[in-house]
């Protein structure tokens, strides 16, 4: 395997490059689809052989089913091509998920929608929370270096359940630049991948 492609540094910093920017254009249209949602009401319906009370708006139709599939292929492309460089996606995902869909419920005011948007909130940060407290530096930069060296994590590691856990061999101590490719190829990634995500919806 250490022959293969999937070893070669390249190939990691895309495949946490590519992962973060899918998620996060995926879960940017997501969450334009539940604010659209919500200002209609917080229904909407399109097609079948029954009168529609609200339509659906057509990018509502395209990318509510399309955005949340896109979002499960990233996570498996961060977990499988970047294989431990990087921000693991599967450690932050479910809580932008949950914490991100929060806040279109609190725009939409009443009892019902500050329940969901407080019970989204804490179901996105306990998880997190969990991580964080088994290794928070293996969750910011990753399990590896870009070339396949495991970290060596000073406080040890404690195994979680949704991101990899460190490798009992590791010998690298990671140092700043370590930490500025681990956290900002994600961050610039994921940052354009909002920008599409907000003018792709417009347009669409």
């Amino acid at each position: 395997m250490k022959n293969s492609w999937l070893s070669l540094p390249v190939t990691r910093v895309l495949g946490a490059a590519l992962s973060w920017f899918g998620f996060t254009l995926a879960f940017g249209l997501l969450y334009q689809v539940a604010l659209a949602v919500i200002a209609l009401g917080g229904y909407c319906a399109s097609g079948g052989p029954y009168s529609i009370e609200v339509e659906c708006p057509e990018n509502v139709v395209l990318f509510a089913p399309t955005s949340i599939f896109g979002g499960l292929i990233a996570v498996g492309v961060n977990l499988f091509v970047s294989r431990g460089f990087g921000a693991q996606l599967s450690a932050w995902a479910w809580a932008i998920l949950f914490v991100g869909l929060s806040i279109p419920f609190a725009f939409g005011g009443g009892v019902s929608n500050w329940f969901i948007c407080v019970l989204f909130a804490v179901m996105g940060l306990a998880p997190l929370v969990l991580e964080l407290r088994a290794n928070a530096p293996r969750v910011f930069i990753g399990t590896r270096t870009a070339g396949g060296d495991a970290f060596a994590f000073r406080h040890g590691d404690r195994r979680s359940i949704m991101s990899m856990s460190a490798p009992a061999d590791g010998t690298v101590t990671p140092g700043l630049g370590h930490v500025l490719a681990g956290v900002g190829v994600p961050l610039v990634s994921g940052a354009l991948g909002v920008f599409v995500a907000i003018a792709w919806f417009r347009a669409a």
